[in-house]
């Protein structure tokens, strides 16, 4: 009696974990929907002004500190430094620019920006990079030359933000 007593128990056990289902091991299991990533929503005309402002500040800033150094002529190993963190601001601030969902005025200006800014990027990464003096130079100047000033004032007037003004 007792080993059927052990074995039933063994079969109520053994049926019990099993759940009763057929379980077809090829089948594919159950995926998990995730959330669809939201895209972010249009930017409002003052929100899109505060955003802009923010985004540039660290950028104008890094800059006008370079501008000031060679200016004020120091050693072309600091304006170098200078150059270089020109170069990460300008990166990061592009970066940001071009995830920013902007009102539909601001995105033709915003794109020329853009654009005028990529050319410049290599410009000041070469000239963080700089071996001498004339190379430094000749880098910031053609980083210079695609400055986007004009295309930045095209968004700042997308934007109804005044000129920019240094300082």
């Amino acid at each position: 009696m007792r080993r059927w007593t052990a074995t039933l128990t063994l079969i109520v056990l053994l049926t019990g974990c099993g759940g009763g289902e057929q379980v077809d091991p090829q089948a594919p299991q159950p995926v998990w929907q995730s959330v669809a990533p939201t895209t972010p929503a249009t930017l409002t005309p003052a929100e899109a002004k505060r955003r802009y402002l923010a985004i540039v500040a660290p950028y104008n800033t890094t800059l006008e500190e370079l501008e000031d150094a060679v200016n004020a002529g120091k050693p072309w190993r600091t304006v170098r430094t200078l150059a270089a963190d020109v170069a990460r601001t300008n990166e990061a601030h592009a970066v940001e620019l071009r995830e920013t969902v902007w009102p539909a005025e601001v995105r033709a200006p915003m794109g020329a920006l853009l654009k005028e800014n990529d050319v410049a990027l290599r410009h000041w990464r070469r000239a963080g990079e700089a071996a001498d003096a004339d190379a430094l130079m000749r880098e910031i100047r053609a980083a210079a030359a695609h400055s986007g000033a004009r295309e930045a004032g095209k968004v700042r007037t997308a934007l109804g933000l005044p000129a920019y003004r240094e300082g």
